[in-house]
């Protein structure tokens, strides 16, 4: 808007300039030259009058004094066309025939410019009778290159040039005051407002600016706190549903423990193994679901953490659950790999990774955490069925299953990998393993190692 502004500004400054100054260098130019002419007319008849008054024997001093004062040559010619006296010190006493002077002898007083042959350049002159005794005498005329005139015509023009060059100049200067004092609030709202998603705290000035920058702030500032409390409340909404959910499910699940330990009948026992496994299923549901709710709630502090201990950690408590199945489970974790995220956050996206992994394995699962190209790049694949081209991005959307998939699951596990690494500012796809399976690869932004770390890392 800046560059816009100073350009449209001095543009137009510079076409009002320009239609003001070149008429004015018209008038001035012919102003000058006419200038110039009466000067020169009035130079000759003050010779004219001063030699009218002096002998003859006089009047080459005259000339010479005439020539110093006007920078113009001086010449007087007598009726026979005799020049008697010429301020350039020619030889005198020779014929002297010019159009002016004869006009002069004939007692007119003359001025033009013709081209002189002797000076090979146009020659502006004045010539005028001398009078003496009630007659003409002799004739004077004065005379300059007109290249003096031209010269200084051309001299003022210049000076016209750099009149509007600074005044174009002064104009863009003026622009771009102007337009920093009306960019430089939308600057800092742009910033707000680009801040904004990662923090909504912030607000933005509405004392500074012009009163519409005023009033956006205004605006942006009345958004943020209504979003705030929109997301405070589902902060609030998710928390409560998941203390008052998980509480009477984990008294079902005791109940159904205490069904099957005090039942005789191998049949109650059966079902109710079953029930405790859709009442974990339904817990596991619950928490993928608050934890989406979490993850559009967003405003959890980020903080580093080191990947490479909390994916190891998550692997040992999962490594029980995968020899049951009988399925190899192996990793090779780089070390010193730190991410920011919000806490147990990494902690969560391994376990949906892993727990995905192990519904589709037939016979092995392979974890792999490596820095590659200022990213932490997480991959988990299995030797499982896979999943068709088509499919890889469909399985990332909330609710929806590839047509391969095993019976009881909801669909939100790979949506809640997704959103949560976006929201670190990351990405995840699927792609084929190199066992002919599914690799679920996670990539996010690396974060330097936090000062002091040592010791165990909270998961």
């Amino acid at each position: 808007m800046t560059r816009r502004l100073v350009l449209a500004m001095a543009v137009l400054v510079a076409v009002v300039a320009v239609a003001l100054a070149v008429p004015m260098a018209v008038v001035v130019a012919n102003d000058q030259r006419t200038a110039f002419v009466a000067n020169l007319e009035v130079d000759t008849l003050t010779t004219a009058a001063t030699l009218s008054s002096q002998p003859s024997t006089e009047w080459q001093a005259t000339a010479e004094a005439a020539a110093l004062r006007t920078g113009a040559r001086v010449v007087v010619v007598d009726l026979n066309r005799s020049l008697i006296a010429d301020s350039d010190n020619s030889s005198l006493d020779r014929l002297f025939d010019r159009p002016e002077v004869n006009a002069a002898l004939a007692g007119s007083l003359t001025s033009d410019v013709r081209t002189s042959v002797t000076i090979g350049e146009p020659l502006r002159y004045v010539a005028a009778p001398v009078i003496q005794n009630y007659g003409i005498t002799a004739a004077v005329r004065l005379s300059l290159p007109e290249s003096i005139v031209t010269h200084e015509v051309q001299e003022t023009q210049r000076w016209l040039v750099v009149f509007v060059l600074t005044v174009v100049v002064a104009a863009a200067l003026v622009a771009w005051l102007l337009a920093r004092s009306i960019a430089s609030p939308l600057r800092r709202l742009a910033r707000v407002a680009d801040e904004l998603p990662d923090d909504l705290d912030l607000r933005a000035d509405e004392t500074h600016g012009p009163q519409e920058v005023r009033a956006v702030a205004s605006a942006l500032n009345t958004t943020a706190e209504r979003l705030s409390g929109i997301l405070q409340r589902t902060q609030r909404v998710a928390a409560d549903a998941s203390h008052h959910l998980r509480t009477p499910l984990t008294g079902v699940r005791l109940r159904l423990e205490a069904i099957e330990d005090i039942s005789s009948q191998e049949a109650v026992q059966v079902e109710a193994r079953a029930a405790t496994a859709e009442v974990d299923r339904l817990a596991r549901r619950i928490e993928q679901v608050l934890a989406l709710a979490r993850s559009d709630a967003g405003a959890a502090p980020f903080a580093a953490q080191a990947a490479s201990v909390i994916v190891g950690g998550r692997l040992e408590a999962a490594a029980a659950m995968f020899d049951e199945r009988g399925i190899g489970l192996t990793s090779d974790l780089a070390d010193g790999v730190f991410v920011a995220a919000p806490a147990g956050v990494i902690a969560r996206l391994i376990d949906e990774l892993l727990g995905n992994a192990l519904e589709y394995a037939r016979t092995r699962v392979m974890v792999d955490l490596r820095a590659v190209d200022g990213q932490a790049e997480l991959a988990v694949s299995d030797d499982g069925p896979g999943l068709p081209v088509a499919e890889r991005e469909a399985v990332f959307v909330r609710f929806t299953r590839g047509a391969a998939s095993v019976p009881g699951g909801s669909g939100l596990g790979l949506a809640l990998v997704r959103e949560s690494v976006i929201g670190l500012g990351g990405s995840a796809h699927a792609t084929e393993s190199h066992w002919g399976g599914l690799s679920v690869v996670v990539r996010m932004p690396l974060a330097a190692e936090p000062a002091g770390t040592s010791g165990p890392v909270s998961l």
